[in-house]
């Protein structure tokens, strides 16, 4: 039980340590192509994310990924790399952590990671391309990791 308020109590920390340097805050949807810890076929899966741009370098966001026998409510970090000049192509990679919320199995602890290319179109918008292991804790040891991929890709709006 304590495990489920990890995920909620990081984001809160982080979002708090944040304010100080005036984070640019974004909402974004994205199409999620992958396998699931539930499922072993590929879906795609919507989802809706939350987040800020703190700088250039990081950024802090949650999203609420939609499958078809389960939610995944994740709180992600990235850092990004900057390819130009101007910043707009950045490579990524970061970490997440959250929970899955299953109907067929017990809730438990998402673990992952992600990178990809983000692409800064305007002030207002962003959109990348993903690609994300990650899995519950109780099945990570019986699965081949390489199994659980997903590429996903989204468009977030700056508020």
């Amino acid at each position: 039980m304590k495990l489920k308020f990890a995920p909620v109590l990081f984001g809160l920390f982080a979002s708090m340590s944040a304010q100080a340097s005036e984070p640019q805050a974004f909402i974004g949807v994205g199409i999620n192509d992958g396998v699931s810890s539930i499922n072993n076929r590929w879906e795609f899966n919507p989802s809706v994310r939350i987040g800020a741009n703190l700088n250039d370098y990081h950024r802090l966001y949650s999203y609420l990924e939609f499958q078809k026998d389960a939610y995944n409510f994740v709180a992600s970090y990235d850092y990004f790399i900057p390819l130009t000049n101007s910043k707009n192509w950045r490579f990524f990679i970061g970490a997440s952590s959250g929970i899955q919320i299953a109907e067929s199995s017990k809730d438990d602890l998402v673990l992952g990671a992600q990178t990809g290319i983000n692409y800064r179109i305007n002030k207002n918008f962003n959109t990348e391309l993903g690609y994300r292991v990650h899995d519950t804790r109780s099945v990570w040891k019986d699965r081949n990791m390489s199994q659980l991929d997903t590429f996903y890709i989204s468009l977030d709006f700056a508020v």
